[in-house]
């Protein structure tokens, strides 16, 4: 066995193991649990290994290969945009509500500091402090305004700016199932 791809993401290295699986080349993420149980030290553990055979290590580095140059990505007009409510043109994703909520979190980590220096007059090294903890704050911020940011679309044509609320997964699972049951019917099979 030898390493085809290593990353320090816990998502990407199943992706990548996903991907080179989809290309016909048996791929296994070696490591997973051990780096998960303590993250702080991923890079001192070596990361998160995607392992191949060593008989697959060209046709994986092939495909690792294409995934770093982006050949492999997905056209951007074959993504499924929902529709803009005035013209129906298909909408791209709206880029305002994250520069505003980053906007935010520089704010509220300025003001923090700044409001602690003004409160204490401590010295430099005291206000490093606060603004190495203010790293704790920004990600709350940003978890707070998660919904904020989900499913924000503009359209390039008329500018129109709107949320497109995706369905509940209940929904989608009937629409499976009605789906499927047609598909049964119209083969002359017995639904499931």
């Amino acid at each position: 066995m030898r390493r085809a791809y290593w990353s320090a993401d816990f998502a990407e290295a199943h992706v990548v193991e996903a991907m080179l699986r989809a290309h016909g080349v048996q791929a296994w993420v070696f490591d997973a649990l051990l780096v998960r149980q303590d993250w702080f030290k991923t890079l001192m553990f070596g990361g998160y290994r995607v392992m191949v055979a060593d008989e697959d290590g060209m046709r994986a580095a092939d495909v690792i290969g294409e995934y770093r140059a982006g050949t492999l990505a997905i056209a951007d007009d074959a993504v499924e945009r929902p529709a803009c409510p005035r013209c129906a043109t298909p909408g791209r994703d709206d880029p305002a509500p994250f520069r505003r909520v980053f906007a935010l979190m520089i704010t509220a980590d300025l003001v923090l500091a700044l409001g602690f220096r003004l409160a204490t007059g401590s010295s430099a090294e005291m206000l490093a402090l606060v603004l190495g903890g203010s790293v704790v704050v920004v990600p709350v911020i940003a978890l707070v305004f998660t919904r904020y940011l989900k499913g924000r679309y503009v359209c390039p044509q008329c500018a129109m700016r709107w949320r497109a609320l995706s369905a509940s997964f209940a929904t989608m699972a009937r629409e499976v199932d009605a789906a499927t049951d047609v598909d049964a019917g119209a083969k002359g099979e017995a639904a499931p």
